[in-house]
């Protein structure tokens, strides 16, 4: 009788292990499904120009940095997937949030404000903000113009003068009497020679034709040589620095520089909250292109925007008409942007890392950028 109760107990208690093993694996193996079955249709990648990251072909084949990188992280997960564009990064980021697509690439920046809605895998790119402005060709005869009309160059002209007339007139007082040969004793005649005196002592330290022969001139000479170096010295030093200040201040020099300035960028980008923040006057253009026209329309004063797309346009274009000025600022990394909890960010994150550790990453990297990016 006790044996058969307790073989009927470990029955009971087997059954129910049995069960709750079946209940648990219904219900685990749903929640962690492989890449491969995931994968039964095509990955929808959303993307858009952004040159040298993402380029359109007319018969909308894509290439650049972006999407050769996503290419081997796609064929190192055997993923297949399908390519389609988008207007501006917004969009991009609606298109994963909306469900439109699975994942985003081009050169996204990661930011706490959009990780609050969307995932990022590991950064794949370093970047950050830079300006551009034209690379101004001002003719000669404006620059000699623009020299003439410093202010500080006539204030100190005329200080010159002032002391000259001085050291003119202390001179013909010493001189007049014992000396009235070169220093005549009519004051109009005498000034005249004593400022001639003067002038050529200031920028010559003397002519030769006119010399005192009191001992209170010879003073007066020695003191006055001496005073010539130091105002022609502090003369040149301010006819040079009012100048280049002169002409830096009309230009851009860093991001110090915007504030209330009309200045250019891409609607949605990042660099527009960061124009806000220093008070720039930000006119935003549905792409960096349209934004690169208005600079050479003279319709702004200047784009900032992500620096490698910046060095792309000027070197592309090739007129020399515009520049880059500045270091980088606001630094900031690109990833690809994938749905709150999407199952592929770990498996791409994996394959990132190992894209970078075989060398893969490296050869992308110089195929557009033309330079090795393999570390020591």
């Amino acid at each position: 009788m006790f044996a058969s109760k307790r073989i009927n107990f470990r029955q009971i208690i087997t059954t129910i292990i049995s069960v709750k093993i079946c209940i648990l694996g219904t219900i685990i193996i749903p929640l962690k499904p492989s890449i491969a079955q995931e994968n039964s249709n095509p990955l929808r990648v959303s993307t858009r120009p952004f040159p040298p990251f993402v380029f359109t072909e007319d018969n909308e084949q894509y290439s650049g940095f972006s999407i050769d990188l996503w290419d081997a992280i796609a064929n190192k997960l055997e993923l297949e997937y399908e390519l389609y564009p988008e207007d501006n990064v917004q969009e991009l980021l609606n298109s994963v949030i909306e469900g439109r697509a699975d994942v985003s690439v081009a050169g996204i920046s990661m930011t706490s404000e959009r990780e609050q809605v969307i995932d990022f895998s590991h950064p794949f790119f370093d970047s950050g903000l830079n300006i551009m402005v034209s690379a101004e060709n001002i003719p000669p005869w404006r620059i000699a113009l623009s020299y003439i009309l410093v202010p500080t160059l006539w204030v100190t002209i005329g200080v010159l003068c002032l002391f000259t007339i001085l050291a003119a007139h202390i001179m013909w007082l010493f001189e007049r009497k014992e000396n009235h040969q070169m220093f005549p004793r009519n004051y109009w005649r005498g000034i005249w020679e004593s400022f001639w005196w003067s002038v050529v002592t200031l920028v010559t330290v003397g002519y030769g034709d006119k010399t005192p022969t009191t001992a209170g001139g010879r003073i007066i000479a020695t003191i006055w040589m001496f005073a010539g170096i130091l105002l022609i010295s502090y003369f040149t030093a301010s006819i040079s620095s009012s100048m280049t200040v002169d002409r830096l201040d009309s230009h851009i020099r860093g991001y110090h520089d915007l504030r209330g300035r009309a200045v250019g960028t891409v609607e949605g980008s990042t660099s527009v909250s960061f124009l806000r923040n220093i008070s720039a006057n930000v006119v935003p253009f549905d792409s960096i292109d349209s934004a690169y026209q208005a600079l050479q329309d003279q319709d702004i004063e200047a784009v900032v925007y992500d620096e490698p797309v910046l060095l792309y346009l000027i070197n592309e274009n090739g007129d020399n008409n515009t520049r880059i000025v500045g270091n980088t600022f606001d630094v900031q990394s690109y990833a690809i942007v994938l749905p709150r909890g999407s199952n592929y960010r770990n498996e791409i994150n994996r394959a990132i890392l190992a894209l970078r550790e075989n060398g893969t990453y490296d050869e992308i990297y110089e195929r557009w950028f033309g330079v090795d990016n393999s570390q020591p």
